[in-house]
């Protein structure tokens, strides 16, 4: 009697594995995460020798001191009563404080003089964030792209408390746990992961989406927490933050498919040079205007520049780049902006 079985038992166990193996999402690994469309994305000492390459024997790396101190710079609005349209303001590099209906939410808070774990070394700032933490409105709601030093500040972090709740990739409620965060108020999610976040009387859609990108605070984690970007939709406007992330065909015309219509998206164009580094993490301006088409955003603004000096184009690059992206595509300024460090625009809502 046993023997018959046997073969029933290989198969149903097979067909268990291929059930899970099915389930397991792609960008998924063991210990941690991968990009399903790029694997030239490399960590630990390699990555490192790659940066030193870049910094020091690429031809590449501009001058860039002449134009450090020519950032524009704007005095910001941010609303101070709930309104019909919604306000955004870019605070600096992909800190962005988004104000619709009465609900606050920031954007990869970084207010600190230093994108580093050192307060004496590392990427200093050139331009000062256009608000203080003292300056911002009460803050519902913190999403998270993924835990570089430039988009997850520890002292920022610190600052801003438990009065928001915190949207973070896979793998980040640690993080905010060790720092004293109430674990009440993290919310750790997946790609296209969605909850339904109320403040007061309202409530709005947050959902994490796919980016290109990778993760990692010292040599030894690459890659065990997740990044992402990230969906807020209200019932008559939605936003696209993209936080940090390289160019594929694939995802971002997915996510224009599954979100629908986007009202403004948030998109990088920094960061970009060397190619031969760059180009699996960081889009350049043509490849942030492919992005703006493939969401299918009815206007974008462009974020991660100005700020930090992180890689090899010049201070002011991308945005002359992206005016040369916008001409070449045909799109108007107005359809996706570089702001002002400090700009407040407001977009109308309702559709």
């Amino acid at each position: 009697m046993t023997a018959p079985l046997v073969p029933f038992l290989v198969a149903a166990l097979a067909c268990g594995n291929a059930v899970l193996a099915a389930e397991t999402p792609a960008h998924h690994a063991d210990g941690g995460f991968r990009n399903p469309f790029s694997d030239a994305v490399q960590g630990g000492v390699g990555n490192f020798l790659r940066v030193v390459r870049m910094r020091f024997f690429s031809d590449a790396w501009s001058t860039y001191d002449a134009d450090r101190d020519r950032v524009p710079l704007a005095t910001p609005v941010p609303a101070s009563d709930e309104s019909a349209n919604a306000t955004v303001t870019w605070v600096g590099h992909a800190t962005v404080l988004i104000q619709h209906q009465g609900i606050n939410v920031l954007t990869d808070p970084m207010f600190s003089e230093r994108a580093s774990p050192l307060s004496f070394a590392g990427p200093k700032r050139i331009t000062r964030p256009a608000l203080t933490l003292g300056d911002l409105p009460p803050v519902d709601v913190v999403v998270i792209s993924h835990n570089h030093y430039d988009h997850l500040d520890a002292a920022s972090v610190r600052a801003l408390g438990d009065g928001p709740v915190y949207y973070v990739p896979l793998g980040l409620r640690r993080w905010f746990e060790r720092l004293g965060i109430d674990s009440a108020r993290i919310v750790e999610m997946d790609w296209w992961d969605g909850r339904d976040h109320a403040s007061g009387e309202r409530s709005f859609r947050v959902t994490a989406t796919p980016s290109q990108h990778f993760s990692g605070r010292s040599l030894t984690d690459r890659n065990a927490t997740l990044w992402a970007s990230w969906s807020l939709a209200w019932d008559d406007f939605q936003v696209w933050f993209g936080g940090d992330t390289g160019y594929n065909d694939r995802q971002f015309r997915e996510i224009g498919e599954r979100l629908g219509e986007i009202d403004l998206g948030i998109i990088p164009i920094g960061a970009y040079e060397p190619r031969f580094f760059m180009r699996s993490v960081h889009v350049n301006p043509e490849e942030a205007v492919r992005i703006h088409r493939d969401i299918g955003a009815t206007a974008s603004m462009a974020i991660h520049w100005g700020a930090f000096i992180l890689s090899a184009e010049g201070v002011l690059t991308p945005t002359h780049a992206l005016a040369a992206a916008r001409t070449e595509a045909g799109i108007a300024e107005s359809e996706f902006a570089a702001f002002a460090v400090g700009e407040t625009r407001r977009y109308p809502a309702g559709r």
